[in-house]
């Protein structure tokens, strides 16, 4: 059980970390990208990719204790979830790799590259709208009722 809420409780902090991390990078997209914002936000970027890795390691988990609990379990929804939410992780962790890559560039002394910017806002708006997708179907195993 304590796996299922680690799993619910980390989730929530990507799905509302990714979008708050995406309006970072949109308003300091023109800012040098060795300032204190970057800086701030190329940690968040692998903090970010640490928690996505909890929370999708976690799911097994959460689904063994879901499938104790549900007396009809929808295999469908968990197996749709668990898929959306392996495309989140991932591209969660090519966000992650760039917040690593930012901060060696200025670590060795270098300005990161100018494309970063650009790259985040295309990754992050992709990943906002398949985590909000996954979050749904996550719900919907809970909340079967709600679906249209």
């Amino acid at each position: 059980m304590i796996a299922n809420w680690i799993h619910v409780i980390v989730v929530h902090v990507v799905v509302i970390g990714t979008p708050w991390l995406l309006y970072r990078v949109f308003v300091h997209r023109k800012e040098s990208l060795d300032n204190k914002h970057w800086k701030g936000t190329y940690s968040f970027l692998i903090v970010l990719g640490i928690i996505a890795g909890v929370a999708y390691f976690t799911g097994p988990i959460a689904t063994d204790w879901t499938k104790l609990v549900l007396d009809l379990y929808p295999q469908d929804l968990v197996e749709n979830h668990a898929l959306w939410g392996r495309v989140a992780f991932v591209i969660q962790g090519i966000a992650a790799l760039i917040g690593i890559m930012g901060w060696a560039s200025i670590l060795q002394e270098e300005k990161p590259d100018k494309r970063i910017p650009v790259l985040l806002v295309i990754l992050l708006i992709i990943n906002t709208l398949v985590m909000v997708y996954t979050a749904h179907l996550g719900g919907l195993i809970r909340r079967p009722d709600l679906m249209l």
